[in-house]
């Protein structure tokens, strides 16, 4: 109807003739055009870097699918483990500076996000530094990473590793660790295809909170002159870019609103809502950079907005009028650069831990 610019809703296809064609489109048709929209975005905006790095953090999420029998057998039978809730799991990889998605992968919710995470590490760069949560530390993908030659860092939960606490009960302010791999680590390397090392070496890195209490970081960057320990907190505090990410995606651009039912309906319409993404925010930067310099440092584009209102340049494209694309996009970028919020830095909200522990399945922010 929006591509025929017509009032009244016709159809002209069936829908046993879409559904047919759809089965024969492969969700990594979107992924090959990410790619493409990547590659031309970073020419085009190189992306500020830290220390000569680039910054990507990495998180999995988990997505509710319809709770059909070919679901539970592509993706598991969910966190209750009676196929009353089916999840697939996700882990994405983002880049912090820009904006913008470089991968995700989609997987069984038993799969665990680690193993997801070594599945998409062939986007990444000698250049970069993957920004892990403290759901991934295990010295077993250390060594992966290492093996990879992959820069990282890592919160390391609760400081429950013996080498964080020697680190928090001591005066310093980070520690040099050579660890001997255990049997178990060498044979989950040994799984993966990878040489079973002996031994990896880290640097724990011990970083002062607002609260006053402490957290430790676990990084392959070792030269404590190029790379001092004041500046990892400030790394780390970048890796929350891709949970605002998530929050848009799963809230404003209904991730799970799925077209379809089944796993490849599910897992287009993903990749479709990544690529949505990545092109909304490019637009957000052009948008951005109209803002008057006296405004820009206090506000920023609504993303939220702009997300809702992609649509106008989508139909667009389809209908394949370059002209009229080109004004749509103009007209849609002066006025994101009239649609702003207050930048709001370093607001923080307690946690509330006292609901009586975790529903199944979580309600999704992330």
């Amino acid at each position: 109807m929006a591509l025929r610019e017509q009032v009244e809703i016709t159809r002209e296809v069936t829908k046993s003739a879409f559904c047919q064609a759809r089965q024969k489109f492969n969700a990594s048709a979107f992924v090959a055009l990410n790619k493409l929209w990547l590659q031309g975005w970073q020419e085009a905006m190189p992306a500020p870097r830290w220390r000569g790095l680039r910054v990507v953090a990495a998180d999995a999420t988990c997505v509710r699918v319809p709770k059909r029998a070919e679901n539970v057998a592509a993706y598991g039978k969910g966190p209750s483990g009676d196929g009353s809730a089916v999840m697939a799991r996700c882990v994405a990889l983002f880049c912090t500076a820009g904006r913008q998605f470089l991968d995700v992968t989609v997987g069984r919710y038993d799969e665990g996000e680690r193993a997801l995470l070594l599945r998409c590490l062939g986007v990444l760069k000698e250049d970069d530094i993957l920004v892990l949560d403290r759901g991934y530390p295990a010295w077993w993908l250390f060594a992966a990473l290492a093996h990879k030659k992959l820069h990282f860092c890592a919160r390391i939960e609760n400081c429950s590793w013996p080498t964080a606490q020697q680190l928090m009960r001591s005066s310093q302010d980070e520690l040099i660790v050579h660890h001997t791999l255990k049997s178990q680590s060498r044979k989950a390397l040994r799984e993966l295809g990878l040489p079973a090392v002996h031994s990896v070496c880290i640097r724990l890195v011990k970083v002062p909170l607002p609260n006053g209490k402490f957290e430790v970081l676990a990084t392959s960057l070792l030269d404590e002159q190029r790379y001092p320990a004041t500046g990892f907190g400030a790394l780390y505090h970048k890796r929350w870019a891709i949970e605002e990410a998530f929050k848009t995606i799963k809230h404003h651009l209904d991730l799970e609103g799925f077209s379809g039912e089944l796993a490849h309906c599910i897992e287009q319409d993903i990749q479709a809502k990544i690529l949505m993404y990545n092109i909304t925010l490019g637009l957000c930067a052009q948008a951005q950079s109209l803002v008057p310099q006296n405004q820009a440092e206090d506000w920023q584009v609504n993303h939220a907005y702009a997300v809702k209102h992609l649509g106008r340049v989508i139909v667009s494209w389809f209908k394949g009028c370059g002209d009229e694309l080109v004004r749509v996009t103009q007209s849609l970028v002066e006025t994101l650069a009239q649609t702003l919020e207050k930048i709001r830095p370093d607001r923080s909200f307690e946690r509330c831990h006292s609901t009586g522990g975790a529903q199944r399945p979580r309600k999704a922010y992330r």
